[in-house]
């Protein structure tokens, strides 16, 4: 009954911006009539397919990919845009009714929409263009001397797909291997689903240097598609899948934790994140790092005083002004992007190299991460 409830839900509140956001701009804009149906249109094709995007076929990966972005661009848009009518509608209300609607709304409306222009393309440069490297030193106490100076090189959230182009893929694998990394770790999110893409995400680390380790975890999107299936793509391939368990890199124990969506897809219940599982064969003498998809690990992660935990899984909201560390992400998540500090733990989240669905990261450009470790100063 709860799935039931929150579709409805969702329908219904789906179905109303569509409404005020469609009248309005037939209303304030009459010239456009055509060009807002035809956005309208094509913005809501995918909803039939909803129920549909767990198979794996060729129509269904070509309808996700096509329609997808259109839907969630719309609907986004159709949101934001009955929000602006909302604010429009009070100061007309304040005003006494003394200009039409119409009139009022008219420049409100054309800022936004020019707004949404200049904006749409700017953020579908930094989706496919740029690649931002965070170089991030972190002093940890208790780091054994040989592991001063250990540098691992983040990736995450890539979302392999239909639209991926393999020279994108080329060009972050082969940046990673510049930074001369003593491991690659990819942080959840490989592919965009449907496990498909395995070989052209496997493909794609042709570029990386055969003798750097490459280490990965299980987002959500791998649980929303096939989990088992990527498992099984991964075993003795050039990734190295750490579900619910550890391995050894040197004096440190890389310790990964499956991804919680599997907490609500009873199927792939053995798939929760289990962080004593990924630390119960780590020898004494290891140093752990929890890998994980999501950032929810660290809370657990620093009750036990763990030192340092790797995530992504945010994308910065894939908007945001990264010189403020000020994320879309932000305004709905406690730990958003960046490094964090809780006591004798920190947390660092990597804000995505990739994007889901819709080709858009306004100021939040892809980012690769380098880590440094460092012995803490006493």
């Amino acid at each position: 009954m709860r799935p039931l409830f929150f579709l409805l839900l969702a329908l219904a509140i789906f179905v109303s911006v569509n409404v005020v956001t469609v009248r309005a701009m037939l209303r304030i804009h009459p010239r456009r009539r055509r060009w807002i149906i035809a956005a309208v249109v094509l913005g809501n094709l995918m909803w039939p397919f909803l129920a549909m995007l767990r198979q794996s076929n060729a129509f269904i990966r070509f309808v996700r990919a096509t329609l997808g972005p259109l839907w969630f661009a719309w609907n986004s848009i159709a949101i934001l845009y009955a929000m602006l009518m909302l604010i429009v509608g009070i100061g007309w209300l304040t005003t006494g009714r003394r200009f039409r609607f119409r009139a009022l709304a008219r420049w409100p409306s054309r800022l936004f929409l020019a707004f949404l222009l200049a904006g749409g393309i700017v953020g579908l440069w930094h989706a496919l263009v740029p690649l931002r490297i965070e170089r991030v030193p972190v002093e940890l106490e208790d780091l054994p001397p040989d592991a001063e100076g250990t540098r691992i090189v983040l990736l995450a959230d890539l979302h392999v797909g239909l639209f991926t182009r393999p020279s994108r893929l080329d060009r972050i694998f082969s940046t990673a291997r510049a930074l001369e990394p003593d491991a690659v770790v990819i942080l959840g999110d490989l592919i965009d689903d449907d496990p498909y893409f395995v070989p052209k995400l496997l493909a794609g680390t042709r570029a990386l240097a055969p003798s750097t380790p490459l280490f990965a975890v299980v987002g959500n999107h791998e649980i929303y598609g096939d989990p088992l299936s990527v498992i099984r793509q991964l075993e003795g391939s050039r990734i190295r899948l750490i579900v619910n368990d550890g391995v050894p890199l040197g004096s440190l124990w890389i310790a990964g934790t499956a991804d919680r969506a599997a907490e609500q897809m009873p199927p792939y219940s053995a798939l929760r994140p289990d962080l004593d599982a990924a630390l119960e064969r780590r020898p004494a003498a290891k140093f752990p790092i929890i890998v994980s998809h999501q950032p929810r690990i660290f809370y657990e992660a620093r009750e036990r005083s763990l030192p340092l935990t790797l995530t992504a899984h945010t994308h910065g909201g894939q908007c945001g002004i990264r010189p403020l560390g000020w994320s879309l992400a932000g305004v709905f998540l406690e730990y958003h992007m960046g490094l964090y500090r809780w006591g004798s733990s920190q947390l660092y989240i990597n804000t995505g190299t990739g994007y889901w669905l819709l080709p858009f990261r306004l100021g939040m450009t892809p980012e690769i991460t380098l880590i440094e470790l460092r012995r803490a100063r006493r």
